[in-house]
């Protein structure tokens, strides 16, 4: 079977010239001499594969490319655009409105025929009567041509626009808050919806957050727990357990009125939801949500799947910020803050603690007989009672607290507004922790580590940051000094 081939192209002299080689190269060929009168021969005659000039009247080669590879019924034919450059601009908005090849004009007839030859011979070609089946089920008129070009073209601006404003965006990734609220804000503009739900899945969180953007809704404790329930169930839903639900959390970051509200106080009232997990690789970046109470709301919608998209791109930006930023303050080892870090806030917390006269307690522990462990066991055994160590401490303590590293097997803990009886408390439960605790290595090792302590707190003649660490630290002697496990406080 020859093939048909459309040729499209506003000049006669060389449309002719292309038929007549084509046609002596044994095909079946018929011409169309602009755009639209292209479009429409497309759909009268469903061609094996059309060659296009790019530049012609009415609509150019890029357009009718984009029109005829957005209809399920012609995105299979082949497209090749006649160029009369080889400029590589030409190419980049050819392949993007879904041309197949280039031909460039004068060149050579025969290297256009085997390149035709290529593609008939990969390509499935249409009996008679599939051809004459497909013209039946689409007749168009040029004017619905014309207004397929218009929306093409008007859906192609919306897209790159609403593009630019995610891209925009990325400049917040540093700040959960700000860019939840511009994403919330961008998202209320371009979708209908009661609820949207963001949820970055940030490492070091201990709790996973959901960010609830509630529109024209009453709300109650039930709907908003039954939505985080059914959104954390689809997107983590190799880990999510009911018996687990403390882990998970909601939030309701901002709320729109307008004059009337929905009252729903199930999930399942809503008519329209889809949740999407947000992920790179087998990587959870987080997920979006939106619940409607219009049916059928987000069904094969375009747009959601393009927001889907940039959402990748944004997620996968934070997510290298985070790590990034993660690594860069925290102790490989222990998975606890750096001692650079710790500098940083330990001199931002005594400075706000001095000026606003608010109370400040620092922490320093350090493991009994650590380098006999090392030489007795190993260092790998050793390794391991750290790190052990450093993950009871970090659990005994608030997250306003900063926990940190201090220097070989020592960790200092600062706590914020805490007096001396308050930081006692967990820090007594902390070392009856790690004394209970056991540190088996193999098959045989087990054995018993405790800890020393020493505290001290903030007081009125202390000028400088380096003197509360100082007296933390003699606090530390002493209770080595007195027979180690035990917690020894500053006194004068």
């Amino acid at each position: 079977m020859k093939g048909k081939i459309l040729i499209i192209d506003d000049s006669i002299t060389q449309a002719t010239t292309f038929k007549l080689a084509l046609t002596k190269a044994g095909f079946d060929i018929c011409v169309a001499r602009d755009g639209i009168e292209g479009i429409a021969m497309t759909y009268q005659n469903f061609p094996d594969i059309i060659i296009s000039d790019i530049i012609m009247p009415e609509i150019n080669g890029y357009q009718l490319c984009r029109v005829l590879k957005n209809d399920n019924l012609t995105k299979r034919i082949p497209i090749i655009l006649l160029t009369s450059l080889d400029e590589k601009i030409d190419r980049f908005w050819g392949i993007k409105a879904g041309a197949d090849s280039f031909f460039i004009k004068g060149g050579d007839i025969s290297g256009l025929v085997k390149e035709i030859k290529n593609f008939l011979a990969t390509t499935s070609l249409l009996s008679e009567s599939e051809r004459k089946r497909l013209v039946e089920t689409k007749k168009v008129e040029s004017t619905n041509i014309k207004s397929r070009v218009n929306q093409l073209l008007d859906q192609s601006l919306i897209e790159s626009t609403i593009t630019n404003e995610f891209r925009n965006l990325s400049e917040l990734i540093h700040d959960r808050t700000f860019l939840t609220k511009g994403l919330f804000s961008l998202l209320f503009s371009i979708l209908d919806y009661q609820v949207a739900g963001i949820y970055f899945n940030d490492h070091g969180d201990d709790k996973k957050l959901l960010s609830l953007s509630v529109n024209d809704l009453f709300t109650d404790e039930g709907l908003l727990n039954g939505l985080k329930d059914d959104f954390f169930q689809i997107v983590h839903s190799d880990v999510f357990t009911m018996e687990e639900n403390h882990m998970y959390e909601y939030e309701i970051f901002e709320e729109h009125e307008c004059y009337s509200k929905y009252e729903i106080d199930d999930i399942n009232q809503f008519a329209s939801k889809i949740i999407i997990p947000i992920t790179y690789g087998k990587q959870v970046l987080g997920g979006l949500c939106l619940y409607s109470t219009t049916p059928n709301h987000y069904k094969e919608d375009q747009l959601i799947k393009l927001v889907a998209e940039e959402m990748v791109l944004l997620m996968r930006l934070r997510s290298l910020y985070i790590e990034t930023k993660f690594l860069a303050i925290t102790d490989g080892l222990t998975k606890l803050f750096n001692r650079r870090y710790f500098q940083d806030i330990y001199e931002r917390e005594f400075n706000r603690s001095v000026r606003y006269r608010h109370e400040l307690c620092v922490v320093l522990i350090d493991i009994d007989h650590f380098k006999k462990i090392n030489d007795t066991y190993g260092h790998q055994l050793g390794d391991f009672v750290l790190e052990k160590i450093s993950a009871i401490v970090k659990s005994s303590y608030r997250k306003t607290d900063c926990v940190a590293r201090y220097g070989g097997e020592e960790i200092v803990i600062v706590l914020p507004e805490t007096n001396l009886e308050n930081s006692l408390i967990p820090t007594k439960r902390l070392k009856q922790k790690i004394e209970d605790a056991e540190y088996t290595w193999g098959d045989e090792t087990n054995i018993k580590v405790t800890v020393s302590i020493g505290i001290a707190s903030l007081t009125q003649d202390i000028q400088k940051e380096q003197e509360l660490i100082k007296r933390a630290d003699e606090a530390l002697y002493n209770a080595k000094e007195n027979g180690r496990n035990r917690i020894e406080i500053y006194n004068p």
